[in-house]
């Protein structure tokens, strides 16, 4: 995963990364600065799996979704609406393996 790559790009570093069984979500960042990734990222395309990482890199700077957030993700993974249109569309489907 290139977690160290985007989190170099903003001099930030996470305390830690887990991979979990996470239902609903394909990552997420606690207060702690904690990452933890679903597993079932692996099954996904390569540059789905590079934004999921950018994403919650991101959140190590912004914890919300505002358009500093967005901007921050966008300096990451310049290219990242077509990994969330393939997660919205084809997530749900990874969703029921577990």
């Amino acid at each position: 995963m290139r977690v160290a790559h985007h989190a170099s790009a903003l001099d930030v570093r996470p305390a830690r990364i887990t991979i979990r069984d996470q239902s609903s979500r394909w990552g997420s960042c606690s207060q702690s600065r904690t990452l933890s990734f679903s597993w079932r990222l692996i099954l996904t395309p390569p540059d789905v799996l590079d934004y999921v990482a950018a994403h919650e890199v991101a959140h190590l700077v912004h914890m919300d979704h505002s358009k500093s957030f967005w901007k921050c993700v966008a300096t990451l993974y310049p290219n990242y609406r077509p990994a969330v249109k393939w997660l919205e569309e084809q997530g749900p489907s990874l969703h029921r393996y577990g």
